[in-house]
């Protein structure tokens, strides 16, 4: 049972330690749901044959769920300090019970396309439940100066999914062996916010209300995180994929090069952090993770065999660097550590590029040859994300 309050930190300049770690480790077990999927795609495809665009969509309803949600659901995370009725914890309690429930409808019925899209669909109500709660939690558990490396660990949930459902997927590739541990792991989660909800109680008082500039400037910041999602999330859905068409790698060949520029990324998440911490430039290094992502597009067309596999290791180290940037906007803005309404709009506009990425490329790939047009498209979508943060770099200047 956790113990203590989130707010513990916040009065004794000392970081609550088990809150990040339940914060992180929330965030985590929300990301872990959404990226069982890509390892076993192409098992999933064969035994149980669905369109590739519904396939897409197995991804994309996640984010679709969460647009709608996410903002309601930031306002009403906001706890409301009356002791026994953290709602921090009750929402973690209600996120297990509805992907647990999620993932019996895709087990149950995994042949038709509308239940199983219904059932990853529930699982994406239980994900915006905890990304939102996840770095609300770790964020209210860290002191000032630790808030930098907490964001860099935090920034780290959507990798460390990735490479617990690909470590899972390599020995056992059939998927319903990933959607069983997911059911286990969404009952736990369950169990977790039901005996914690007292825990995560905190005061809150009238100074957290986010003014109309702030929800401006979080909604731009927002607008970043939704292309960058969107070419980020696209891409590693495909992956495997596109590793076994371009390259010929079997599946385990592919799911062990899909997790190079997870396993770079997450180093470079918690590097990020670390560097943030000690006077790098936020704003800055945003500018330049985002660019070195951009190159990375405008070479790939050209890369050919082991270039194409250091290529993703290139493309790890900015998609390191530009979540864990991201994750620390909203404390910049706030100027503070943000509290659940201010991620659930960040999050809002994250999730639209996490829905329209997958879908459309999904659309676009019919066959090895339309891959050049999607770097392209990858190209213009990363450079509109940087042009957008040098706008944010310079409002937040002039607001200093």
């Amino acid at each position: 049972m956790v113990t203590g309050t989130v707010g513990a930190s916040e009065s004794h300049h000392r970081t609550w330690w088990p809150g990040v770690a339940l914060g992180v480790g929330v965030s985590c077990a929300g990301a872990f749901q959404q990226f069982k999927l890509p390892p076993v795609l192409p098992d999933l495809l064969r035994a149980h044959p669905h369109d590739p665009a519904v396939a897409a969509g197995f991804m994309s309803i996640y984010a679709l769920v969460a647009v709608v949600v996410s903002q309601p659901l930031g306002r009403w995370l906001q706890d409301t300090g009356r002791p026994g009725h953290g709602r921090l914890g009750r929402g973690l309690a209600l996120a297990g019970l509805v992907m647990a429930l999620g993932g019996a409808l895709a087990l149950i019925w995994p042949d038709s396309s509308v239940l199983f899209l219904a059932g990853r669909g529930l699982e994406g109500l239980g994900f915006a439940l905890c990304a939102i709660a996840g770095p609300a939690i770790a964020a209210q558990a860290a002191a000032p100066r630790d808030l930098p490396l907490v964001t860099g660990l935090l920034a780290g949930w959507i990798p460390i999914g990735q490479i617990i459902a690909a470590l899972v997927a390599a020995p056992f590739p059939d998927w319903r062996v990933l959607w069983w541990l997911g059911i286990v792991l969404a009952l736990g989660l369950a169990l977790l916010g039901r005996r914690s909800a007292g825990a995560l109680t905190r005061k809150t008082t009238a100074e957290e209300a986010l003014t109309a500039r702030q929800k401006k400037l979080l909604w731009l910041g927002g607008s970043i995180f939704l292309l960058w999602s969107g070419q980020y999330f696209a891409f590693m859905t495909w992956l495997t994929s596109y590793l076994e068409i371009r390259y010929g790698l079997s599946l385990r060949e592919s799911v062990g090069a899909y997790l190079l520029p997870v396993v770079v990324l997450l180093g470079f998440n918690i590097l990020t952090g670390w560097a943030l911490g000690r006077g790098l430039p936020l704003l800055r290094a945003l500018t330049l993770g985002l660019l070195s992502q951009a190159i990375v597009w405008m070479a790939a067309p050209f890369a050919e065999g082991w270039i194409g596999l250091a290529l993703l290791l290139f493309y790890g180290i900015g998609a390191g660097i530009v979540p864990t940037c991201l994750f620390q906007v909203p404390h910049r803005i706030v100027g503070g550590a943000a509290r659940a309404g201010a991620f659930g709009i960040v999050m809002a506009a994250r999730n639209v590029g996490v829905f329209l990425g997958p879908l459309l490329l999904g659309v676009l790939i019919k066959g090895p040859e339309d891959w050049p047009l999607s770097f392209t498209i990858m190209t213009a979508v990363t450079l509109g994300a940087t042009a957008l943060a040098i706008a944010l770099r310079w409002l937040l200047l002039r607001q200093s």
